[in-house]
C-alpha cells in the first residue's frame, strides 16, 4: 500500500489541531458533557500516536472502528467531534483500501445522521418546552440535509485521499523509471567506451600483439627479423597513441567536417594498402554527435574490410536522399556465410551505432561474392 512517508505525522498534527479547537469550544461546558468531551478527546489523543500501517488487517480495521465509535459515542452525549469522522475516513483509505473506506463511510452515515437528529430534537425541546421535538416534515428535511452534508464531506475526503495515493504512486513510478534510466545510461556509456576502444585501438593492438609474438619467437635464431618485428611494433604503438589523440580531438571538435573526415579516412586507406577505392561523399552539415557517430561507423566498416575481406576494390558512397542519409559500402572480397558466421564485435558495433542514430542496417554477402552494406539514417 502506497503511503506518504510523512503521513502519520500529518494525521497526528491534524488531529491535535482539531482536539485543541474542540476543547477550546467546550471549556464553558459543565456537567457530564465536559467529562465526556475530555474522555473522548483523551482517547483520540492517544490513538493519534498510532498509525498501524504494517499491522495485520484485523488490527487496522479495529483501530478505525474504535476511533469512529468513540466519535459517534461522544455525539450521543452531545459532544460534536464530527471532523474526526473525516479523519478516520481518510485513515481507513490508507490503512484498508478504497472499497473498505467507502463501505465504512456509508455505514457511519446512518448513526451520524441519527446523532444529529437527536441533538437537534433536544435543542428544539429546549427552545420550545411544550413541543415533542421536530415534526415529521422537518425531520425528513433535516435528515436529508444532514445526510447530504455528510456524504459531500466523505466524498471530498475519500477523493482527496485517492488523489494523494495516486500522486504517490506516480512519484514511485517516476523514481523507478529514473533509476532505470540511470542504469541504462551507465550501460550505454560502458558500451560506448568499449566501442570507442575497439574502433580506435582494437585493430592496432591486435597487430602490435602479433608483431611482439613474432619478435619473441625469432629472438634466439633470427635476431634480424626479430628486430624488424620490434621496429614494426614500435610504429604500431605510436599509431595507438595517435589514434587515441585523434579520437579525443574529434570528440572535442565543435566544427568537425564530416565530408572531409571521411575523405581523409579513405585516402589514408588507399595510401596504406593495395586496395583501390572509388568514393562519392556529399553529406549535409549534421550535429557534431551524429557526424562523429557516422565517422566511427564508416571507419569500423572500412577496417573490417581491410582486416577480414581480403578485397582488392571498394566502392563507397554517402549522400542525402529525400528520407535521410544513405551510406553504401561494397567490396569484392571473400564474403562470408551469415547463417554460420557469428556476429563479431566490429559488426555488432556498427549495428549499435546505426540503432543509436535511429537508422536501418542491411548487409548482403555470400562466400566468394563480396559484401554489400547498405545503411539508411534519418536526418
Amino acid at each position: 500500500m502506497v503511503v506518504l512517508r510523512s503521513l502519520p505525522q500529518f494525521f497526528r498534527s491534524t488531529e491535535w489541531i482539531f482536539l485543541i479547537a474542540h476543547l477550546g469550544m467546550m471549556l464553558s461546558a459543565s456537567g457530564h458533557n465536559l467529562w465526556v468531551a475530555l474522555s473522548s478527546c483523551s482517547i483520540l489523543f492517544l490513538m493519534s500516536w498510532i498509525f498501524p500501517l504494517h499491522r495485520p488487517r484485523w488490527q487496522r480495521l479495529s483501530y478505525v472502528i474504535l476511533g469512529t465509535t468513540t466519535v459517534l459515542g461522544a455525539g450521543l452525549w452531545g459532544v460534536n467531534l464530527g471532523l474526526f469522522l473525516q479523519v478516520y475516513a481518510a485513515k481507513s483509505y490508507f490503512l484498508l483500501g478504497r472499497r473498505t473506506a467507502i463501505a465504512l463511510a456509508a455505514l457511519t452515515a446512518i448513526p451520524w445522521t441519527l446523532n444529529e437528529y437527536i441533538k437537534e430534537s433536544r435543542q428544539a425541546q429546549i427552545m420550545q418546552p411544550d413541543s415533542i421535538g421536530l415534526d415529521s416534515s422537518n425531520s425528513i428535511r433535516f435528515a436529508i440535509f444532514t445526510l447530504a452534508i455528510y456524504a459531500a464531506a466523505s466524498f471530498f475526503t475519500l477523493m482527496l485521499s485517492h488523489m494523494i495515493v495516486m500522486q504517490q504512486e506516480k512519484d514511485r513510478k517516476i523514481e523507478e523509471l529514473s533509476e532505470q534510466v540511470e542504469s541504462l545510461a551507465a550501460s550505454l556509456e560502458r558500451t560506448r567506451i568499449a566501442r570507442e576502444i575497439h574502433d580506435s585501438l582494437g585493430h592496432t593492438l591486435t597487430d602490435l600483439d602479433t608483431q611482439l609474438a613474432v619478435a619473441q619467437t625469432l629472438r634466439s635464431h633470427n635476431p634480424t627479423q626479430a628486430f624488424q618485428a620490434i621496429d614494426t611494433a614500435k610504429q604500431l604503438a605510436r599509431q595507438c597513441i595517435e589514434d587515441v589523440s585523434q579520437t579525443l580531438s574529434r570528440m572535442r571538435e565543435s566544427d568537425f567536417d564530416l565530408n572531409q573526415g571521411l575523405i581523409t579516412l579513405l585516402e589514408q586507406l588507399r595510401q596504406s594498402s593495395t586496395i583501390t577505392i572509388d568514393w562519392k561523399v556529399n553529406l549535409p552539415t549534421l550535429p557534431i554527435y551524429q557526424s562523429y557517430q557516422i565517422y566511427c561507423l564508416v571507419k569500423e566498416s572500412i577496417m573490417n574490410v581491410q582486416k577480414h575481406a581480403k578485397a582488392s576494390h571498394i566502392q563507397f558512397s554517402a549522400y542525402p536522399t529525400d528520407h535521410g542519409i544513405t551510406i553504401d559500402l561494397i567490396d569484392n572480397g571473400i564474403g562470408f556465410d551469415r547463417r554460420t558466421c557469428t556476429v563479431g564485435f566490429g559488426l555488432q558495433g556498427m549495428m549499435e551505432r546505426v540503432q543509436l542514430l535511429g537508422g536501418q542496417f542491411e548487409i548482403q554477402t555470400e562466400i566468394d561474392q563480396g559484401t554489400q552494406i547498405h545503411i539508411t539514417l534519418p536526418l
